[in-house]
């Protein structure tokens, strides 16, 4: 199912008709109410700050695990991505503030109102823990890639995510035991176990449609900032992809066995290199 909001297409798959059926089942319409319209604002705050940055297609969608902004890759500066990732929970913080001031002015018992500020306090800080892929996760992610390499990165997450998860199972299970009813944590903390494995296999193709984007972003722009990178004869040209990271553009010097050098080479280069070759081929191979 499809609906329009505004520009944002809203995907709706149809296994979230699943949860707001229980949920009423359950006597918690008001609380699940609550959560839907903040995760709700919280993706389309991605969409609508990606949008500023000049990305013009974004949607959203809805599964039984709750929603997901869908953007398109390249095209955005690190510092436009970081605003785009912090836009989510910037706008959870500012809506549990308004709506915490409104619930001491509105007179008799706001109930909706204080749900609706715990919700979003509870999503602004739990989409800020590091871990993929919850938003602080993606920021810590970014703020790695741009020094050891979106591969390099991906594994150190990878761990991060691992220990963050087995933390709000543990925490889960302490609140099973105090509201039997209440498996939220646990279900969050399978959530990031579940999706650290099956993004495992992503971390090469994500660094390789990185470094393709940048040629039409330094086209675009006219001016880029570049990282110059050492290695010997005998490095193989995919372990270099390994080392770059995904907002500067690169220079490769080629060291001999007396460590002059012995060549100079840019990722174009590089990416055409691996692009006839295999990621076997080492600088050696390339300079004969």
């Amino acid at each position: 199912m499809r609906l329009v909001i505004g520009k944002t297409e809203l995907h709706i798959h149809v296994t979230a008709a699943i949860m707001p059926v229980f949920m009423l089942m359950a006597g918690l319409a008001a609380e699940y109410a609550a959560a839907f319209f903040s995760m709700l604002l919280h993706e389309l705050s991605h969409v609508f700050a990606a949008r500023i940055c000049g990305v013009k297609a974004g949607s959203v969608s809805v599964t039984i695990l709750g929603f997901s902004a869908v953007l398109p890759d390249g095209g955005c500066s690190r510092l436009e991505k970081l605003l785009i990732c912090l836009a989510g929970p910037a706008f959870n913080l500012a809506l549990f503030a308004v709506s915490l001031l409104l619930g001491r002015l509105v007179p008799g018992d706001p109930y909706f109102l204080r749900l609706l500020s715990a919700s979003n306090l509870f999503l602004a800080l739990m989409n800020l823990l590091p871990a993929l892929p919850l938003d602080g996760g993606r920021l810590v992610l970014m703020l790695l890639a741009g020094n050891i390499g979106m591969l390099a990165a991906g594994r150190v997450m990878r761990g991060l995510a691992a220990a963050v998860s087995a933390i709000i199972v543990i925490a889960g299970g302490y609140q099973l035991y105090s509201s039997p009813y209440n498996a939220s944590l646990i279900i969050i903390g399978l959530y990031i176990m579940l999706a650290t494995m099956t993004g495992r296999a992503e971390g090469a193709l994500m660094n390789m449609r990185q470094i393709l984007y940048r040629r039409s972003r330094l086209l675009r722009k006219g001016i880029y900032p570049a990282r110059d990178l050492v290695v010997v004869k005998s490095t193989r040209l995919g372990d270099l992809l390994k080392s770059m990271d995904f907002d500067r553009f690169h220079i490769i010097y080629v060291l001999d066995d007396s460590l002059r050098i012995a060549g100079v080479f840019t990722e174009s280069q590089i990416i055409d290199a691996l692009a006839g070759g295999t990621e076997d081929m080492t600088f050696e191979d390339l300079m004969e």
